[in-house]
């Protein structure tokens, strides 16, 4: 991977192909190689490009209230790019709305999959799912084994999923990648008050918004809020997958992008 210094720390980044350039952004959970299985096959058309965010994977630790959007400008800055498609995941779509809101002349489009949303807090009577009190209970624990068990039950196969829709190869990936988030750095970064709810009914950015249908209730309260919010989004309801589409159905998400990307 290559480094790059940018004010907020340093970032390792991978690029290839020649193309419309697409940056992946990964989630909370995982790292840049979450995107592997995309990039394999977006890059015969695309310039793709990942990076491991700041507290992830090879790149530093994240500073104290700092705004991601800030760090993939520089990111875009250093490479040339003008203007990028963003593939964003849980944590990483939260990025891609929020750089599109902040630098909306420098985004083109957003692809979001499982994605999050900074700022939104929506209502729910429904009782909380008992394994969520046990996640808790092992991050108090410090207990890696028990969240990464957990962890795939959560969103990797969803509580009301199956974990036969994962193969054996990306469900290792995700065991890896998170268990390794958690040996070298356990917190998440510490991003400054962020609060992009208010500001997405103006934000005139095409957006595709892909949901799992065994994601969770808050992921789905997301999708459902971009869809009514957004003025450009189109969502797609992905079956036999929870919050991370592209690890459980990658074929399928590949051809997803492929036909939106190419509809624009």
């Amino acid at each position: 991977m290559t480094k790059l210094v940018t004010p907020q720390g340093n970032i390792r980044y991978e690029e290839i192909g020649h193309g419309p350039a697409i940056v992946f952004l990964h989630s909370a959970l995982a790292d840049h190689r979450q995107w592997h299985v995309q990039v394999e096959e977006l890059c015969h058309e695309y310039r793709c490009i990942t990076y491991d965010l700041l507290g992830y994977g090879s790149s530093g630790n994240a500073p104290d209230h700092y705004d991601p959007a800030d760090t993939l400008i520089a990111l875009l800055n250093h490479v040339k790019l003008t203007t990028a498609t963003l593939v964003g995941s849980s944590l990483g779509g939260s990025i891609s709305i929020h750089a599109a809101v902040r630098y909306p002349k420098r985004i083109t489009a957003i692809i979001l999959a499982g994605t999050g949303l900074f700022g939104f807090r929506p209502e729910s009577n429904a009782p909380e799912p008992t394994v969520y009190g046990e996640y808790e209970a092992a991050l108090e624990r410090h207990d890696v084994d028990r969240l990464v068990d957990l962890a795939e039950e959560i969103w990797l196969f969803g509580i009301t999923g199956n974990r036969q829709h994962v193969t054996e190869v990306n469900r290792e990936l995700f065991r890896t990648m998170y268990r390794e988030f958690l040996g070298n750095h356990w917190n998440g970064p510490d991003y400054q008050e962020m609060d992009d709810t208010e500001a997405l009914a103006s934000l005139n950015v095409p957006a595709y918004v892909i949901l799992g249908e065994n994601d969770t209730a808050f992921g789905v309260a997301v999708a459902d809020y971009l869809e009514h919010t957004l003025p450009r989004a189109t969502i797609f309801h992905m079956p036999d997958s929870a919050h991370f589409p592209n690890l459980s159905k990658p074929q399928e998400v590949n051809q997803l992008l492929l036909q939106w990307l190419k509809k624009r």
